[in-house]
């Protein structure tokens, strides 16, 4: 395998129909111990692939920052990571970026969200490779939770399915709470009807080859993924069962039992032949033709600015009106635009920031007029003091000043713009160079 999942949490803002962590048939979920997640990165020292943290969605967990600092010093990524400065006009510009800036040991898998949004700077400065979605377009999810049995399928034929399913073939091995699996769905699966556990986390237990097994092939015989099963919108937030499978959800008594968001598949009818449209390749997950523009979609505005506050210094220095101490005790919680004094408040300019999505890691400046930058910024943490003769942007590392040249409006970036042309730019060159 190329990616081996950590899964620190099953918590997640969407229940998507047929999730892989079947968000939504939980009771609870659950949040890595912080001190097993250590240990868990620890046991993939020597994995040549890349190290994924998933969920749920992962930066929903509480102690997600201090993970990710854990990850990081022990996961070490040759490639930079997909730092945003500039202003961007749409996410989706930049989700299409880091998919296809893909990292070489650290991935990051997430739905957007919340958690994205509070750990946004802490993200950028660590994943270099991150897999969008925010599930805000129509994409279709396989049924998993159907046995092979009630449709009939011989051992002789299950067999050739279970050792050819995609998920083995192309994705990924995981480690939840209770261990480590050969398998997301089997590691789904034990923890959503409280099984036996994985392997111990220890070093190299993903050297395993598939003789090895064992006992936790029995999962597969509860999942469909092998198989040619219906799908459904995944934006429908509805699970499509087996009745086998729906026994042992009514147990579970989750979420999505309880309101009814399931529909029990008629084994007794089965076609194969109904389905044939999304087999073998799991292009239906997204629009095969669109699968980039589907992961994020151009109104998303979940990560633009959520408030924008105005401090005016009315003339006086700024040292004068943001020391440290100052800075702390602002009452802001999200952005705050600083300006020189009540006659620079430019409206103009406050509208093109809360349409643009910005690093909050950044301070972003058009010379003394405006400084804007965000409550949660890393530079202003544990701030006792401003260098003699400093002024605030000073807090921020070089890359993160980001200077604005065209104020009021903002320099709106399109990463993968400037990618696409370069790459046209290098394809016109080889087919120059071909004939000779």
């Amino acid at each position: 395998m190329k990616i081996v999942m950590i899964d620190i949490t099953n918590a997640c803002h969407h229940a998507c129909s047929n999730c892989t962590r079947f968000c939504g048939q939980h009771p609870k979920p659950f949040f890595m111990d912080v001190d097993f997640f250590k240990k868990a990165v620890d046991s993939m020292e020597g994995f040549p692939g890349i190290v994924g943290i998933i969920g749920g969605e992962p930066s929903l967990h509480p102690h997600f920052e201090e993970m990710m600092d854990y990850y990081a010093s022990r996961v070490k990524e040759p490639r930079p990571s997909a730092f945003l400065g500039t202003a961007t006009a749409t996410f989706k510009d930049y989700g299409r970026m880091v998919r296809y800036m893909r990292g070489r040991k650290r991935g990051l898998f997430s739905a957007l969200g919340p958690g994205y949004y509070k750990n946004f700077e802490k993200i950028q400065d660590i994943f270099p490779y991150q897999s969008l979605n925010d599930h805000q377009s129509i994409s279709m999810h396989q049924a998993i939770l159907v046995t092979r049995k009630e449709l009939g399928i011989p051992d002789d034929e299950w067999l050739k399915l279970r050792d050819n399913c995609w998920i083995q073939n192309i994705w990924s091995a995981t480690i939840t709470p209770k261990g480590a699996f050969f398998c997301e769905i089997a590691a789904s699966m034990d923890m959503l009807f409280n099984g036996p556990g994985g392997w111990p986390v220890e070093p190299g237990w993903w050297k395993r080859k598939p003789f090895e097994f064992g006992d936790q092939l029995n999962w597969c015989e509860s999942c469909s993924v092998a198989l040619t099963v219906p799908a459904n919108n995944a934006n429908d937030d509805t699970d499509i069962v087996s009745p086998v499978m729906y026994e042992r959800l009514k147990k579970v008594n989750g979420p999505k039992m309880q309101k009814g968001q399931f529909i029990i598949l008629d084994t007794n009818n089965y076609d194969p032949q109904k389905y044939k449209g999304h087999e073998p390749d799991p292009i239906w997950y997204l629009p095969q033709d669109k699968r980039d523009d589907a992961r994020i979609a151009v109104v998303n505005t979940v990560l633009s600015p959520h408030k924008i506050d105005v401090v005016c210094r009315e003339g006086q220095s700024e040292m004068a009106t943001l020391t440290p101490d100052r800075v702390s005790s602002l009452d802001f919680k999200d952005w705050v635009a600083v300006f020189r004094d009540a006659a620079s408040v430019s409206d103009e300019f406050l509208k093109a920031a809360s349409r643009c999505v910005l690093n909050p890691g950044c301070i972003y400046r058009y010379g003394d007029t405006v400084k804007l930058f965000n409550r949660r910024a890393l530079a202003l943490r544990n701030v006792t003091s401003i260098p003699l003769n400093g002024t605030l942007h000073e807090l921020w590392e070089k890359k993160k000043r980001i200077k604005i040249s065209n104020y009021p409006n903002l320099d709106v970036n399109t990463p993968f713009e400037r990618i696409t042309i370069k790459a046209k730019q290098i394809g016109s060159r080889a087919a120059f160079l071909l004939p000779a």
